[in-house]
């Protein structure tokens, strides 16, 4: 079993990794901060509603969200009792034809395995993806493509309590998480001293997972020994790991705000050319 609380940036890394878009993020995370309290911390993997059968990080309501949490569970491979092939169609598809109603609810049995699963087992990661799938559901079930509409319908007490200036304690607990959330967003330079110069926009036709071609220089062997004396290939290899890990994040960053998976690459080992190679030869390395 997990920890029984997650920080902030578990919970965006979590939202990341199943591809929400950035603004969704921004906009979500204090709401489930606030949900899932207990005890007054924050994120607990178990939180209860009291007043509704809602459970975990992001608050699932077991009776009006057990397609979102149903589609989750099935792509995770967990296996709630007692579907049949008519309910696993219709929780999947969130469309119930006449008569078939009843479906689009999970039994006794099954909300009880549910809460169970959402208790002991489902990851911080598991959360996230219902999360995905209750959002998705949300806006289905209101015809729009508007996010905020959507969290309105599904937390719509929390959100009233974040729009009360007079509600100091959800006020409080907003502002502590908007600011970390932003922090995090926004990242910070690996030398903490060194200014903040941004990330290049990547060039048209350029793939951040392929290097960039280099021109080699024209120089005699004399001159390619004075080069490669001074830009050793390890220096050149940490230099090309730097930018390409700069322009895979921005377009990561990219990525995320257009609701897309990011990009996952192995770093290729850097390839030294023929002019370095005769260089290398000459000296007789």
């Amino acid at each position: 079993m997990e920890e029984t609380n997650y920080t902030v940036e578990e919970v965006i890394e979590a939202l990341q990794s199943v591809g929400i878009a950035e603004e969704v993020i921004e906009y979500v995370v204090p709401i489930a901060g606030y949900e899932s309290r207990v005890g007054g911390v924050p994120f607990t993997r178990d939180a209860l509603d009291k007043e509704s059968p809602s459970w975990g990080i992001f608050q699932a309501n077991l009776n009006s969200m057990a397609p979102a949490i149903y589609k989750a569970m099935k792509e995770l491979g967990v296996e709630l009792p007692g579907v049949t092939d008519e309910q696993d169609k219709v929780l999947l598809s969130n469309v119930a034809q006449p008569g078939q109603k009843s479906l689009l609810k999970f039994s006794s049995e099954q909300k009880k395995f549910a809460a169970e699963w959402f208790k002991t087992q489902a990851s911080l990661k598991d959360n996230a993806l219902v999360f995905k799938y209750m959002l998705e559901q949300k806006l289905k079930d209101i015809n729009s493509d508007d996010y905020k509409e959507a969290m309105k319908e599904l937390y719509v007490l929390t959100i009233d309590k974040f729009n009360d200036p007079n509600n100091t304690d959800a006020q409080k607990l907003k502002q502590e998480i908007e600011n970390e959330v932003k922090e995090i967003m926004a990242g910070s330079p690996t030398d903490d001293n060194a200014p903040d110069r941004g990330i290049p926009e990547p060039e048209d036709g350029f793939d951040p997972r392929q290097p960039k071609p280099q021109r080699t220089p024209n120089l005699s062997p004399t001159e390619m020994t004075q080069y490669t004396t001074q830009v050793p290939l390890a220096a050149q290899s940490k230099v090309y790991g730097r930018v390409r890990q700069m322009l895979e994040a921005q377009v990561n960053k990219q990525k995320k705000a257009a609701g897309q998976p990011p990009v996952n690459t192995v770093v290729p080992k850097p390839t030294v050319s023929d002019g370095v190679k005769a260089a290398l030869k000459l000296l007789g390395r």
